[in-house]
């Protein structure tokens, strides 16, 4: 069951630490509290921002809406050939944590993106990149669910619309879709 509270400081969920307090907050950490909080009237009349790492925000003051604090973990092998592997990354793992994962198992291909802040559900958003690495070089494509419908959604590398740190998620799917990647 979903929890939502109210008048919640946000100081331990951005990096700066500013303590601006949220109206209401709930953290999500299943797809079924995802699609439960979807139904609720915090959700669908208040505005909401969906939170990640805090690493790329920064509150001048209180917000007036739902902050939605994203928790999905998991990392799950999908296919596995002599030459690559496909690997399913839920949006709440921390960026920097899964790429050190990857460095662990031997598979090389985002080394170059260590240390960038954030979670797995920015970095497609932000096409992260570093020294002629970019996530959409990996990306096979990204599935999630649609905010606004609730229903399952998989977009294709080419449908993610990369550019230099730009993607559909910055503009028609911004803060209307939640995911998780298969790289």
């Amino acid at each position: 069951m979903i929890k939502i509270e109210e008048n919640v400081s946000l100081s331990a969920y951005n990096t700066f630490g500013i303590d601006a307090k949220a109206r209401y907050f709930c953290s999500i950490n299943s797809e079924d509290q995802l699609l439960e909080l979807l139904e609720t009237p915090e959700y669908k009349n208040m505005p909401h921002l969906i939170l990640g790492g805090g690493s790329n925000i920064l509150f001048t003051k209180d917000y007036e809406g739902l902050v939605i604090k994203v928790n999905l973990k998991g990392i799950e092998i999908k296919s596995r050939t002599a030459n690559t592997i496909s690997v399913n990354a839920k949006s709440g793992e921390v960026w920097h944590e899964f790429v050190m994962y990857c460095v662990h198992e031997q598979w090389g291909g985002i080394e170059n993106l260590s240390l960038i802040p954030g979670t797995m559900g920015a970095a497609p958003i932000q096409n992260i990149g570093a020294y002629g690495v970019e996530i959409k070089d990996v990306v096979e494509c990204v599935e999630g669910i649609d905010l606004q419908t609730g229903k399952r959604k998989t977009l294709t590398n080419a449908e993610c619309y990369f550019g230099y740190r730009e993607s559909i998620f910055k503009h028609e799917l911004k803060e209307n879709f939640l995911f998780q990647v298969l790289l």
